[in-house]
């Protein structure tokens, strides 16, 4: 398969994934689509080979469909507590609670948490 189509193919799974991700927010769902085909045109990593560039826009793809979940607040009377109703469909990745409690389980990222302060809390 020549690079051109799988580049088309790639960008063809990245905007079904876009229309099942933000399904009903056709404001999100337009910039979604907008900054994906701006990548298309400008590639934001012009040092990656092309191989790598369709990598990562099917990575792209499979992480808006499995672990991207969109919720609306829903008004439920007098309730102080705020209610969201979340649109999980069929791809929505579901984790277990074994892989939670097991530290060995963990993926490890480079990501560094900081620390929380008390003035990060909205009043």
């Amino acid at each position: 398969m020549s690079t051109r189509l799988k580049a088309l193919n790639a960008y063809r799974h990245g905007l079904r994934a876009t229309r099942i991700a933000f399904q009903n927010d056709t404001e999100v769902l337009s910039a979604a689509r907008a900054k994906m085909r701006s990548g298309m045109v400008n590639p934001p990593n012009p040092k990656l080979t092309e191989e790598e560039q369709i990598k990562h826009l099917e990575d792209v793809a499979v992480f808006l469909k499995r672990n991207l979940v969109q919720g609306k607040k829903v008004n439920d009377g007098n309730k102080k507590e705020p209610r969201y109703h979340l649109n999980i469909h069929k791809d929505t990745e579901l984790g277990d609670n074994e892989t939670t409690a097991d530290p060995t389980a963990r993926v490890k990222t480079n990501l560094k948490a900081r620390p929380f302060k008390c003035s990060d809390k909205k009043q």
